[in-house]
């Protein structure tokens, strides 16, 4: 995978993340809106999606989703935000 496809990935990761948490905040006091409900599952599979490649050809996105060991492997290189992994 090129770097322009990691690039990709991870701006669609921060956009469904952003819009996923938007979505969590209107359905924290709108619990039965049903557009919104359907929106979430369509916004958070695509997120969820994009995290499972960007891990599979990239590396951890996030500390809940290292593997471990015999040590704690998210430290060994910079952080996604910092261009690593």
């Amino acid at each position: 995978m090129d770097g322009n496809n990691r690039e990709k990935l991870f701006a669609c990761i921060e956009a469904t993340s952003f819009v996923c948490d938007e979505l969590r905040l209107f359905l924290d006091t709108h619990p039965t809106d049903r557009a919104a409900l359907d929106y979430w599952t369509k916004v958070s599979k695509v997120r969820n999606e994009a995290v499972h490649e960007y891990t599979k050809c990239y590396g951890p996105i996030e500390a809940y989703r290292v593997e471990v060991d015999n040590r704690w492997t998210w430290v060994d290189e910079p952080w996604p935000w910092e261009g690593g992994r």
